[in-house]
Protein backbone atom coordinates (compact mmCIF):
# COMPACT_ATOMS: atom_id res chain seq x y z
CA UNK A 1 0.00 0.00 0.00
CA UNK A 2 2.95 2.32 1.36
CA UNK A 3 5.13 1.35 -1.88
CA UNK A 4 2.11 2.11 -4.69
CA UNK A 5 1.33 5.46 -2.64
CA UNK A 6 4.95 6.11 -3.28
CA UNK A 7 4.41 5.84 -7.30
CA UNK A 8 1.63 7.61 -7.25
CA UNK A 9 3.21 10.67 -5.03
CA UNK A 10 6.32 10.43 -7.65
CA UNK A 11 4.36 10.27 -10.75
CA UNK A 12 3.05 13.73 -11.18
CA UNK A 13 6.40 14.95 -10.81
CA UNK A 14 7.80 13.50 -13.59
CA UNK A 15 4.79 14.34 -15.67
CA UNK A 16 5.44 18.26 -14.75
CA UNK A 17 8.80 18.60 -16.13
CA UNK A 18 7.90 16.90 -19.09
CA UNK A 19 5.09 19.10 -19.45
CA UNK A 20 7.68 21.85 -18.85
CA UNK A 21 10.22 20.77 -21.19
CA UNK A 22 7.26 20.70 -24.27
CA UNK A 23 5.78 23.98 -23.46
CA UNK A 24 9.46 25.38 -23.93
CA UNK A 25 9.71 24.32 -27.11
CA UNK A 26 6.17 23.72 -28.77
CA UNK A 27 3.86 25.87 -27.34
CA UNK A 28 0.71 26.97 -29.64
CA UNK A 29 1.43 30.80 -30.85
CA UNK A 30 -1.07 33.50 -32.68
CA UNK A 31 1.15 33.73 -35.39
CA UNK A 32 -1.90 33.84 -38.28
CA UNK A 33 -1.93 31.83 -40.65
CA UNK A 34 1.49 30.24 -42.37
CA UNK A 35 0.56 32.61 -45.77
CA UNK A 36 0.09 35.75 -43.52
CA UNK A 37 3.92 34.73 -41.83
CA UNK A 38 5.38 34.44 -44.95
CA UNK A 39 3.52 37.49 -46.62
CA UNK A 40 5.44 39.59 -43.45
CA UNK A 41 8.50 38.12 -43.82
CA UNK A 42 8.71 39.00 -46.98
CA UNK A 43 7.57 42.67 -46.79
CA UNK A 44 10.25 43.20 -43.48
CA UNK A 45 12.60 41.84 -45.56
CA UNK A 46 11.89 44.41 -48.76
CA UNK A 47 11.42 46.97 -46.21
CA UNK A 48 14.15 46.85 -44.17
CA UNK A 49 16.41 46.63 -47.23
CA UNK A 50 14.24 49.52 -49.16
CA UNK A 51 14.65 52.02 -46.05
CA UNK A 52 18.36 51.37 -44.97
CA UNK A 53 19.31 52.12 -48.58
CA UNK A 54 17.39 55.42 -48.50
CA UNK A 55 18.17 56.63 -44.99
CA UNK A 56 22.21 55.70 -46.24
CA UNK A 57 21.37 57.15 -49.57
CA UNK A 58 19.76 60.65 -47.82
CA UNK A 59 23.01 60.78 -45.51
CA UNK A 60 25.06 60.78 -48.65
CA UNK A 61 23.33 63.34 -50.44
CA UNK A 62 23.72 65.67 -47.49
CA UNK A 63 27.46 65.09 -47.66
CA UNK A 64 27.80 65.77 -50.92
CA UNK A 65 28.93 62.17 -51.73
CA UNK A 66 27.72 60.09 -54.90
CA UNK A 67 25.59 56.98 -54.37
CA UNK A 68 28.03 54.92 -56.27
CA UNK A 69 30.78 55.60 -53.51
CA UNK A 70 28.25 53.21 -51.15
CA UNK A 71 30.29 50.04 -51.82
CA UNK A 72 33.47 51.71 -51.79
CA UNK A 73 33.51 53.06 -48.03
CA UNK A 74 33.00 50.34 -45.20
CA UNK A 75 31.69 52.86 -43.22
CA UNK A 76 29.21 53.33 -44.79
CA UNK A 77 28.29 50.02 -45.85
CA UNK A 78 28.86 49.44 -42.01
CA UNK A 79 25.86 51.83 -41.23
CA UNK A 80 23.69 50.34 -44.23
CA UNK A 81 23.90 46.96 -42.52
CA UNK A 82 23.48 47.74 -39.08
CA UNK A 83 20.08 50.07 -40.28
CA UNK A 84 18.56 46.87 -42.46
CA UNK A 85 19.52 44.40 -39.43
CA UNK A 86 17.97 46.84 -36.83
CA UNK A 87 14.89 47.73 -38.78
CA UNK A 88 14.16 43.71 -39.01
CA UNK A 89 14.45 42.72 -35.65
CA UNK A 90 12.55 46.10 -34.63
CA UNK A 91 9.78 44.93 -37.38
CA UNK A 92 9.48 41.29 -35.86
CA UNK A 93 9.76 42.93 -32.15
CA UNK A 94 6.72 45.04 -33.47
CA UNK A 95 4.00 42.04 -34.31
CA UNK A 96 4.86 40.11 -31.79
CA UNK A 97 4.11 43.01 -29.63
CA UNK A 98 0.91 43.93 -31.84
CA UNK A 99 0.04 40.31 -31.61
CA UNK A 100 0.61 40.39 -27.93
CA UNK A 101 3.33 37.43 -27.82
CA UNK A 102 6.36 37.57 -25.95
CA UNK A 103 10.26 36.43 -27.18
CA UNK A 104 10.16 33.46 -26.09
CA UNK A 105 7.56 32.40 -28.98
CA UNK A 106 10.38 33.06 -31.38
CA UNK A 107 13.17 31.57 -29.39
CA UNK A 108 14.84 34.35 -27.48
CA UNK A 109 12.79 33.62 -24.01
CA UNK A 110 15.99 32.60 -22.11
CA UNK A 111 19.27 33.60 -21.75
CA UNK A 112 22.01 31.83 -23.72
CA UNK A 113 23.79 28.39 -21.59
CA UNK A 114 26.44 26.43 -22.05
CA UNK A 115 24.83 23.68 -24.12
CA UNK A 116 23.93 25.97 -26.88
CA UNK A 117 27.79 26.46 -27.47
CA UNK A 118 28.17 22.94 -27.38
CA UNK A 119 24.89 22.39 -30.37
CA UNK A 120 27.08 25.40 -32.00
CA UNK A 121 29.84 23.26 -32.41
CA UNK A 122 28.13 20.13 -33.47
CA UNK A 123 25.76 21.91 -35.67
CA UNK A 124 28.70 23.42 -37.38
CA UNK A 125 30.25 20.10 -38.10
CA UNK A 126 27.42 18.76 -39.62
CA UNK A 127 26.51 21.74 -41.69
CA UNK A 128 30.07 21.21 -43.31
CA UNK A 129 29.87 17.84 -43.63
CA UNK A 130 26.43 18.23 -45.41
CA UNK A 131 28.24 20.83 -47.63
CA UNK A 132 30.89 18.64 -48.62
CA UNK A 133 28.18 15.67 -49.59
CA UNK A 134 25.92 17.96 -51.47
CA UNK A 135 28.64 19.73 -53.60
CA UNK A 136 30.03 16.57 -54.83
CA UNK A 137 26.32 15.63 -55.45
CA UNK A 138 26.34 19.28 -57.64
CA UNK A 139 29.26 18.88 -59.13
CA UNK A 140 27.81 15.46 -60.48
CA UNK A 141 24.51 16.33 -61.81
CA UNK A 142 25.11 19.84 -62.76
CA UNK A 143 28.59 20.19 -63.45
CA UNK A 144 28.15 23.48 -65.27
CA UNK A 145 26.75 25.13 -61.88
CA UNK A 146 27.64 29.01 -61.69
CA UNK A 147 29.41 29.18 -58.57
CA UNK A 148 30.44 33.12 -58.36
CA UNK A 149 31.19 35.02 -55.96
CA UNK A 150 28.36 36.80 -54.13
CA UNK A 151 28.33 40.85 -54.31
CA UNK A 152 28.62 41.31 -50.83
CA UNK A 153 29.95 45.05 -50.86
CA UNK A 154 32.91 47.01 -49.17
CA UNK A 155 34.84 46.75 -52.31
CA UNK A 156 37.92 48.82 -50.66
CA UNK A 157 38.90 47.44 -47.35
CA UNK A 158 42.28 49.42 -46.65
CA UNK A 159 43.73 48.76 -43.61
CA UNK A 160 42.59 46.96 -39.96
CA UNK A 161 40.14 49.37 -39.18
CA UNK A 162 37.87 48.99 -42.80
CA UNK A 163 38.57 45.00 -42.23
CA UNK A 164 37.09 44.69 -38.56
CA UNK A 165 34.14 47.28 -39.19
CA UNK A 166 33.43 44.75 -42.79
CA UNK A 167 33.98 41.36 -40.37
CA UNK A 168 31.32 42.78 -37.35
CA UNK A 169 29.00 43.88 -40.93
CA UNK A 170 29.16 41.05 -42.60
CA UNK A 171 30.10 37.69 -39.81
CA UNK A 172 28.29 39.18 -36.53
CA UNK A 173 25.43 41.49 -37.68
CA UNK A 174 23.50 39.48 -40.09
CA UNK A 175 23.16 36.24 -37.49
CA UNK A 176 21.43 39.18 -34.70
CA UNK A 177 19.07 40.24 -37.55
CA UNK A 178 18.35 37.03 -40.03
CA UNK A 179 17.91 34.36 -36.94
CA UNK A 180 15.39 36.37 -35.52
CA UNK A 181 13.41 36.97 -38.48
CA UNK A 182 13.88 33.43 -40.45
CA UNK A 183 14.56 30.88 -37.43
CA UNK A 184 12.48 33.11 -35.26
CA UNK A 185 9.15 34.67 -36.60
CA UNK A 186 9.26 32.68 -39.79
CA UNK A 187 9.75 29.15 -39.04
CA UNK A 188 8.23 29.48 -35.59
CA UNK A 189 5.00 30.98 -37.53
CA UNK A 190 4.92 28.06 -39.51
CA UNK A 191 5.76 25.40 -37.38
CA UNK A 192 2.76 26.88 -35.29
CA UNK A 193 0.29 25.44 -38.00
CA UNK A 194 2.70 22.83 -39.79
CA UNK A 195 4.32 19.97 -39.18
CA UNK A 196 8.47 19.91 -38.75
CA UNK A 197 9.62 18.79 -41.94
CA UNK A 198 7.17 21.32 -44.19
CA UNK A 199 8.20 24.42 -41.38
CA UNK A 200 11.68 23.27 -42.21
CA UNK A 201 11.83 23.20 -46.05
CA UNK A 202 9.45 26.29 -46.62
CA UNK A 203 11.77 28.01 -44.19
CA UNK A 204 14.77 26.98 -46.09
CA UNK A 205 13.62 27.70 -49.38
CA UNK A 206 12.84 31.18 -48.85
CA UNK A 207 16.42 31.51 -47.16
CA UNK A 208 17.77 29.92 -49.96
CA UNK A 209 16.05 31.96 -52.18
CA UNK A 210 17.08 35.28 -50.42
CA UNK A 211 20.62 34.74 -51.38
CA UNK A 212 19.91 33.60 -55.17
CA UNK A 213 21.67 37.21 -56.14
CA UNK A 214 23.00 38.36 -59.15
CA UNK A 215 27.21 38.18 -59.10
CA UNK A 216 29.79 39.22 -60.77
CA UNK A 217 28.36 37.56 -63.88
CA UNK A 218 25.10 37.51 -65.27
CA UNK A 219 23.99 33.70 -63.41
CA UNK A 220 22.09 33.19 -60.79
CA UNK A 221 24.26 31.80 -58.02
CA UNK A 222 22.42 28.55 -57.71
CA UNK A 223 25.03 27.12 -55.97
CA UNK A 224 24.88 29.74 -53.41
CA UNK A 225 21.23 29.07 -52.63
CA UNK A 226 21.74 25.37 -52.30
CA UNK A 227 24.56 26.43 -49.60
CA UNK A 228 22.38 28.44 -47.49
CA UNK A 229 19.06 25.84 -47.96
CA UNK A 230 21.09 23.39 -46.32
CA UNK A 231 22.86 26.01 -43.85
CA UNK A 232 18.45 26.67 -43.11
CA UNK A 233 18.02 23.39 -42.47
CA UNK A 234 20.64 22.79 -39.90
CA UNK A 235 19.45 25.91 -38.36
CA UNK A 236 15.98 25.26 -38.21
CA UNK A 237 17.20 21.55 -36.69
CA UNK A 238 18.85 23.99 -33.88
CA UNK A 239 16.01 25.98 -33.48
CA UNK A 240 13.58 22.93 -32.95
CA UNK A 241 15.77 21.09 -30.79
CA UNK A 242 16.94 23.32 -28.35
CA UNK A 243 13.80 25.78 -28.41
CA UNK A 244 16.09 28.88 -28.77
CA UNK A 245 17.92 30.50 -31.35
CA UNK A 246 21.47 30.94 -29.67
CA UNK A 247 23.02 27.40 -31.29
CA UNK A 248 22.20 28.03 -34.79
CA UNK A 249 23.62 31.54 -34.34
CA UNK A 250 26.89 30.29 -33.62
CA UNK A 251 27.11 28.29 -36.77
CA UNK A 252 25.95 31.38 -39.26
CA UNK A 253 28.28 33.61 -37.32
CA UNK A 254 31.22 30.70 -37.69
CA UNK A 255 29.73 30.28 -41.10
CA UNK A 256 29.79 33.79 -42.24
CA UNK A 257 33.63 34.15 -40.96
CA UNK A 258 34.89 31.36 -43.08
CA UNK A 259 33.24 33.31 -45.86
CA UNK A 260 34.62 36.50 -45.19
CA UNK A 261 37.66 34.62 -45.14
CA UNK A 262 37.45 33.23 -48.31
CA UNK A 263 35.88 36.11 -49.73
CA UNK A 264 38.67 38.75 -48.55
CA UNK A 265 41.53 36.95 -47.76
CA UNK A 266 41.66 34.13 -50.28
CA UNK A 267 45.69 34.36 -50.21
CA UNK A 268 45.90 33.28 -46.25
CA UNK A 269 44.50 29.95 -46.76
Amino acid sequence: MSKDSSKTKDAPKVNKRLFKWHRTISEPQDFGSPWRVILNVLLIFILSQVVAIFLVGVGMQLANQPISELDNSANLQFIYVLLAEGLAVGMVMFILSHRKMSLASIGLGRKPKWPDLLRGIIGFAAFYALLIVATIILNILFPNLDKGTQDVGFNNLNGTTANLIAFVALVILPPLGEEPLVRGYLYSGLRSRLKFIPALVITSILFGAAHLQTGAGSELLWAAAANTFILSAVLVYLREKSGALYAGMLVHMLNNAIAFGVHFHAHLF
